[in-house]
This record gives C-alpha cells, structure tokens and sequence, in this order.
C-alpha cells in the first residue's frame, strides 16, 4: 500500500505492507484502526532506486470503515485512508 495514498484492505487482513517512495523516511501516525501498532511505524527511504517497505502486522478480524492516517513523507494536502471492507 502506498504510504501516501493508502488502499483497501479485507476483514480478514493479519498485515499491510507500506511502499515508500520518497527519499527520505517516513513515519504513519494518527491510525485508529484496530491493532495498530502502539509505536508509529517508520517506512524506510528509496534507496539506491528500490523503494522503502514496511509490513506492520494486524489483529484480524478487522472492523469494517474507513481510518485515515498521517504520513510525514507526504504533502498535507494527501488524506491516505486504510478502507477495511
């Protein structure tokens, strides 16, 4: 799921990996989303052409909505949402 444009997951979804690709770090914060992790994740930088991933693990099941998060890679204008449908 790209960090800056979140995605939609399944109910039954035990983790989501991030795909960054900016330069520089970037750290998911403010996600309500049940089993979140209590630590805000930090997807690593691109590097050397390869963008930064991260696998942050979940609690199924999921409840079904809508939990926006912040990614501090991205511009404020980006809204990511996780939709769990």
């Amino acid at each position: 799921m790209d960090v800056c444009a979140g995605g939609t997951i399944s109910t039954s979804t035990s983790s989501i990996t991030f795909v960054n690709h900016h330069p520089v770090a970037c750290t998911l914060s403010g996600c309500t989303l049940p089993g979140w992790p209590t630590t805000n994740p930090v997807v690593p930088a691109q590097a050397n052409g390869q963008a930064g991933t991260l696998t942050v693990g979940l609690r199924p099941p999921l409840p079904t909505g809508d939990y926006p998060y912040s990614a501090s890679c991205c511009s404020k204008e980006t809204n990511p949402t996780i939709k769990v449908q």
